[in-house]
């Protein structure tokens, strides 16, 4: 089968085209997101999105037959990077939010128990925005970029609301130490 034109005006546009291409290329493809991820599982998920995007959003569509090789290979290249990224902003969040929360003596688990009730009730007291920005961003490991879109705000009212929640938990969750 030889790679044709994607593009839905293109009567050859078809899943089997695509599908081709999957198959032609994604084992190498997925070799090179290993060498950027150092990780086969998160490799294999980045070359499976990529196809995805590419297959939802045509972006093959203005690409060239003969340049569709070096167009995937630049996709999960360029993906790699972005997932990269984004784990090294999670674990800066990580690292920051453990620097600055408050250390907990928890000798026996009654106590545990009541550090997390009383952090709940702290979270839920932030008001909602506020309280959906940071447990986004900071429970469900989001960046800010993905925060923004969810809610409809811009990224730096996502930026402030978190700012603003991790100052209020810590001094509402003050006298936890």
């Amino acid at each position: 089968m030889s790679e044709e034109c994607i593009s839905p005006n293109n009567p050859r546009h078809s899943p089997e085209v695509f599908k081709h291409l999957f198959y032609k290329y994604r084992e190498s493809l997925i070799l090179e997101a290993v060498s950027i991820l150092h990780d086969v599982m998160e490799a294999e998920d980045v070359v499976q999105e990529t196809f995805i995007v590419l297959w939802e959003k045509n972006h093959l569509a203005n690409v060239m037959p003969a340049n569709y090789r070096s167009y995937l290979f630049s996709a999960v290249r360029n993906n790699c990077l972005s997932q990269q990224r984004k784990l090294q902003t999670a674990e800066r969040k990580k690292a920051f939010f453990l620097e600055s929360a408050p250390m907990f003596d928890l000798t026996n688990q009654g106590d545990a128990w009541e550090v997390r009730h009383r952090i709940n009730s702290a979270v839920q007291e932030l008001p909602e925005q506020r309280r959906w920005a940071f447990i986004k961003a900071h429970l469900d490991r989001k960046s800010y970029r993905e925060v923004s879109q969810e809610m409809g705000l811009k990224m730096e009212t996502v930026r402030s609301h978190v700012k603003i929640a991790l100052r209020n938990l810590r001094m509402m969750l003050a006298n936890l130490k």
